[in-house]
Formats: C-alpha cells, sequence, structure tokens
C-alpha cells in the first residue's frame, strides 16, 4: 500500500497543494528554460520575497539558496574555519556539523546539553568564542535548544549561526539573537527534497559578502549572487518555482506555530494515555518532532510494519538508542485528522 500519510520528519508529508503547482510548472515549461534567463530571474526574486515576507524575516536580510542544509554546514564551516568556535550539540546532527568543524579547525570545541538541566543560567560556558553554532531542533531525538536569548546576552558580539532544518517554517525564529539560519525544505515547508535555504542577517551579509570566491561555493560568492538575484549554479528550479507560488496561500507563521504548540503537548498527552514514553524531559522537547518509547521496545518493528500497512510512514529512531524509540513529524504540512487516524492505530 502507498503511503497515506508520512509522518517521517523529513522528508515528509507534502503541502496538499504541491502536485497541482508541479503540473503548472511542466505544463508552463519553466523547467527545460535556462536558469539566468528573465523568468528565472524573477522567480528567484518572487522566492526570495516570498520566503521573506513568510519567515517575518527582518528588514535587509538575504535569502541564499543552496543545494541542501548539510551543504551549507559546509559553506559555514569554510566561511569560519579561522575563527574559535563553539558547537553546543544535543544528538547526532549537531555532533556531525561539529565533525566537520573540527576537520577544519582542530580546536574546535563542543559541549553537549545535558537535558536534565532546568536553569537559564549558561555562565559555565567558555569565553573566548568567536563563533557558536547551535541546532534549534535536534531532529535525531526531539529536542529542542531554548536558550538563544541567553546565550546571545553571553556571547554579544560573536556569531551564532543556527541550523533550523526542523524548525524553518514551523515556529518563529529568534533572528535579532542571531547572524545565520539555514533548513532545507522538505520539513515544515513541505516540499520535495533538494533544495536548502540560508538567510543572512545585514551584519553577516557586510561581513561575509566582501572577499574573492575561493570555493565553488563560497559563502561570499553566494551573497554576491543572491544580491543580484541569481543562483551561483543551476539550482533546483522546481523548489524556487514552489516557494515562489506557494507560501502566499498559507496561514501567517504565528497562526502555523500556534497550532503545532498545540497540537504537540495534545499529541504528548494522548500519547502518554497509551504508554508510549517522551525520550525528552518537557523543557527541551521539540515543537515540530516528537519522539518516543512504545510500551514495549522490542515491538518497535512490528509496529511500524503494521502502521506502514495502513499507509502510515513513522520516523524511526536515530543514534545511539535508535532501538528504543521512534520519532513522529509535527509538521504544518499534516492534518488534525491525519493524526487523529494515526492516534487510533497506535
Amino acid at each position: 500500500m502507498g503511503i497515506r500519510y508520512s509522518f517521517q520528519p523529513g522528508p515528509s508529508q507534502l503541502y496538499p497543494n504541491v502536485p497541482s503547482l508541479i503540473q503548472k510548472a511542466l505544463q508552463e515549461g519553466l523547467l527545460t528554460r535556462y536558469h539566468r534567463d528573465p523568468v528565472w530571474r524573477e522567480l528567484f526574486t518572487q522566492a526570495q520575497k516570498a520566503l521573506t515576507h513568510f519567515l517575518e524575516l527582518p528588514p535587509q536580510w538575504l535569502v541564499v539558496f543552496t543545494s541542501s542544509a548539510t551543504e551549507t554546514w559546509q559553506i559555514l564551516v569554510d566561511a569560519t574555519q579561522g575563527l574559535r568556535s563553539l558547537h553546543i550539540t544535543q544528538g547526532t546532527f549537531g555532533e556531525r556539523w561539529h565533525a566537520l568543524q573540527r576537520a577544519a579547525n582542530s580546536s574546535a570545541k563542543a559541549y553537549s546539553w545535558d537535558f536534565r538541566m532546568s536553569e537559564r543560567d549558561i555562565s559555565f560556558l567558555p569565553r573566548g568564542v568567536d563563533y557558536l553554532a547551535i541546532v534549534h531542533t535536534e531532529t535525531s531525538v526531539g529536542a529542542a535548544f531554548p536558550f538563544i536569548s541567553e546565550i546571545r546576552a553571553w556571547y554579544p558580539e560573536a556569531w551564532i549561526a543556527v541550523d533550523a532544518t526542523s524548525s524553518m517554517g514551523g515556529v518563529r525564529l529568534p533572528w535579532e539573537k542571531i547572524d545565520m539560519v539555514f533548513a532545507s525544505v522538505q520539513k515544515c515547508l513541505g516540499l520535495p527534497p533538494g533544495l536548502g535555504v540560508l538567510v543572512l542577517s545585514p551584519r553577516a551579509i557586510a561581513h561575509y559578502g566582501r572577499g574573492e570566491r575561493s570555493r565553488y561555493n563560497s559563502l561570499c560568492y553566494l551573497i554576491q549572487r543572491a544580491i543580484d538575484h541569481e543562483p551561483p549554479h543551476t539550482p533546483n528550479l522546481l523548489n524556487i518555482y514552489l516557494l515562489a507560488h506557494s507560501l502566499g496561500e498559507r496561514p501567517p507563521l504565528s497562526e502555523i506555530e500556534a497550532q503545532l504548540i498545540s497540537r504537540q503537548r495534545w499529541l504528548y498527552q494522548v500519547l502518554n494515555q497509551k504508554g508510549y514514553k517522551p525520550l525528552i524531559s518537557e523543557p527541551y522537547r521539540a515543537i515540530t518532532v516528537l519522539s518516543v518509547s512504545p510500551p514495549h521496545y522490542h515491538q518497535t518493528n512490528a509496529l511500524f510494519a503494521s502502521l506502514q500497512e495502513k499507509g502510515f510512514y513513522l520516523g524511526r529512531g536515530y543514534g545511539r538508542e535508535s532501538k528504543t524509540f521512534f520519532r513522529i513529524a509535527n509538521f504544518p504540512a499534516l492534518s488534525d485528522h491525519a493524526y487523529e487516524e494515526l492516534l487510533s492505530y497506535l
């Protein structure tokens, strides 16, 4: 049986209007046009403006397109490898980002966040840091990092980069506290995989937009091309078209966020009643990715097989304890009815 609902935290459920928009792009012949002709320059500009409006970006922020969030790790590593850096990790993806940084600079530090901590005091973190890398929602375990404002106060001059791969398009982000934020479109933005989005503050644009192109996708070159509303290479034209044409039809991000917060609380409450235990303590539970252990974890494979027969596709556990839990995406493209059906089978 085909997948009716994908609760996998990326690639996940597409927004309902995506198939018709894809068909429209094909009928208009847009995917066979040269990616630098006036039509695509206008669509590139339209996609940048649509994201700026939908994400509620402050004035003068810049939208840059990459191939993926994973590629964006490397782009930022290349741009910041000479800085004294600190990665705050919560799981596998934060650890991988730090591993890339450490490969470029052996002095790159990492701090693994202790989910048992309840106080908001972060004064134990080391001073003398020029660049901080933070995962806003750690997809591998469904954990959120709620202390970005405190990090900015502790490091007022440092560059702060945020991996918002499972947040962007689902929750509002503290733009005034950060400099570089990136994601992929196949999660909360509800589009097919294959496109990364990097948004940069005016401070980051002014600093990193200077200089010569040293690598194929150097940050300075990406910025220069994005300012001119052009990609540096042939991009994922389909997803740029979908961003340009789909974001204007969605509710404001504040409404989407309120719905996801309410649904996350409801889901955890019902799952707990059914004997499923949250993996992450409440202060650190992500809004957009839930992680729970089944009543009898040795039955996880049978549970997945049974659900998939009914058309429900869940996210398996990730990392060192992957066999003890599973993940459920709480993304806006999925309806409340989809979750009601899922809960009835669970």
